[in-house]
């Protein structure tokens, strides 16, 4: 059982052996990722995904500015199970608090403004806009200079339009010339975490034959 608590700008869980979650939710956010150098924040259509690019579990998600009001969550431990969790909204209570209740000034329909911390957005944002210290001698595929030549060494994906780009920030293609940038896709690092999870499930399922 895991517990994801979110309010005052900022969200985190508590669990054992959480690898992943993702989140819907209603409202915009400037994302202000809190997850650690082996964790990278996407986002796309009110989903927020949190996956990892190297070892280390979850504990700290991320910090926000804006409107945040989380709909579902489904979080997947390192055996890339499904783990039960609830939700918990935390709302700063402080001033209600230290204040007698003839005092009170707060109306209760304005409780739901406790959804937004500091300033609110337009638009959904990352502060962290790319999955650094990538290298194509990890890389399932092959990816190419715009010239045709094959590029190898480090590169990163861009999560804005989920494109790889080398370390000056040229864009690379994939071998037929197509761009890898596409932000309809999923983003990159969620292709690589579905893999892992297939390739651990396969795991799972032979070690129980035997």
């Amino acid at each position: 059982m895991a517990k994801l608590y979110y309010g005052n700008g900022s969200c985190s869980i508590e669990g054992s052996n959480i690898r992943g979650v993702e989140i819907r939710y209603r409202g915009t956010i400037e994302i202000d990722s809190k997850a650690g150098d082996n964790f990278t924040i996407a986002h796309q259509n009110n989903g927020i995904l949190i996956f990892p690019i190297g070892e280390g579990f979850l504990n700290d998600l991320f910090d926000y500015q804006g409107e945040f009001r989380i709909l579902s969550v489904i979080v997947a431990d390192n055996n890339a199970e499904k783990v039960p969790t609830t939700t918990h909204r935390v709302m700063d209570y402080t001033e209600l608090l230290n204040t007698n209740s003839e005092d009170m000034t707060t109306k209760s329909e304005d409780l739901s403004s406790t959804y937004v911390s500091g300033r609110k957005v337009s638009k959904t944002s990352l502060k962290q806009q790319y999955i650094n210290n990538l290298h194509t001698s990890t890389h399932d595929g092959e990816l190419y200079l715009q010239d045709g030549t094959k590029y190898e060494g480090k590169f990163r994906v861009d999560l804005r339009d989920n494109g790889a780009i080398t370390e000056g920030g040229e864009p690379l293609y994939y071998k037929d010339g197509k761009p890898t940038k596409n932000p309809k896709l999923v983003p990159y690092g969620a292709i690589t975490q579905s893999k892992e999870r297939k390739k651990q499930s396969r795991k799972q399922r032979i070690r129980r034959r035997y």
